[in-house]
């Protein structure tokens, strides 16, 4: 990845603090949630519970998509 890009996707990142994950369900539906996130540069954490729908739903299928939301004050 140049560089430049690389740059800009971690000034994204820093910009903000919401996004949104979907999932894929067991049954092939997928599911967004919104969450708050933490970012070292292109490394993206956010907290998941161990009992939630989306734990199990990564745990079964590890794809996901990942949005970044613009934080409204």
């Amino acid at each position: 990845m140049k560089r430049t890009f690389k740059q800009q996707i971690i000034g994204l990142l820093n910009g903000d603090r919401i996004m949104t994950i979907a999932t894929n369900r067991a049954d092939g539906w997928p599911q967004a949630t919104v969450v708050g996130y933490a970012n070292d540069g292109l490394i993206i954490y956010c907290l998941v519970s161990r009992d939630s729908q989306k734990f199990a739903n990564i745990t079964r299928d590890p794809r996901v998509s990942l949005t970044i939301a613009k934080d409204v004050p």
